[in-house]
């Protein structure tokens, strides 16, 4: 399987952002991941979907996903179709009916992921598995980065995965929250296709750094 690095700029200021994604792609890195806070199912905000199309039309090339942490993310999800590969909506802030009825709406527009906090069990999102293409395991609480990974999300991974190589569903499993080149092993080891990489690789991007997460232990 595939090991994949999602760098997260959300530590990055607004001045930054552009330069640090142009340094990530020169390292090799094929895939980012921004994070849209409304500032209500989080307390925080951070990139705006303009900025998010305005670095994604610079770089057409490369593989994109946004974890839309947002009570109302079909506002987003219109603003970056075509934009962006990956909208991923949280479980926690929609009702069933809700998410079904934006996978009704996009699922022919853009690819569509359900994103998890670290309470939330793998058996709430089961019967959306037939109708998504990612789910996003939080490994910290979601809002802000920095904050250390928590170990027990590596059951819900090991779980998730079993539960689709037996249906044979073709969903990535995405894992964001405290990663480095430590616990990187253990969670691609769990059974993630991709994990995000914030404060560890944005700040200060190397190869040495990037190898360091794909590293086998």
């Amino acid at each position: 399987m595939k090991k994949i690095i999602s760098p997260s700029i959300l530590n990055a200021t607004k001045s930054q952002r552009m330069k640090l994604v142009q340094t990530l792609f020169n390292l090799g890195i094929k895939w980012i991941h921004y994070d849209f806070m409304d500032g209500k199912f989080v307390s925080n905000t951070a990139i705006t979907t303009d900025e998010i199309r305005k670095i994604t039309s610079k770089f057409p090339n490369y593989i994109s996903d946004i974890h839309l942490m947002s009570y109302q993310p079909e506002q987003q999800i219109k603003e970056i179709i075509g934009f962006v590969d990956y909208a991923t909506i949280h479980f926690e802030a929609l009702t069933k009916e809700e998410i079904y009825a934006i996978i009704r709406k996009f699922q022919n527009q853009i690819k569509l992921g359900i994103a998890i906090k670290i309470n939330t069990k793998i058996e709430e999102i089961e019967e959306f598995l037939p109708f998504i293409d990612l789910v996003l395991i939080m490994s910290v609480e979601p809002g802000k980065g920095g904050q250390e990974f928590n170990p027990i999300s590596l059951q819900k991974i090991s779980q998730l995965r079993k539960i689709i190589d037996l249906h044979k569903f073709n969903i990535l499993i995405q894992v964001d929250g405290g990663i480095k080149d430590f616990n990187a092993s253990q969670v691609f080891k769990a059974g993630a296709n991709i994990v995000v990489a914030g404060t560890f690789l944005a700040y200060r991007p190397t190869k040495k750094k990037i190898k360091s997460l794909l590293k086998t232990s």
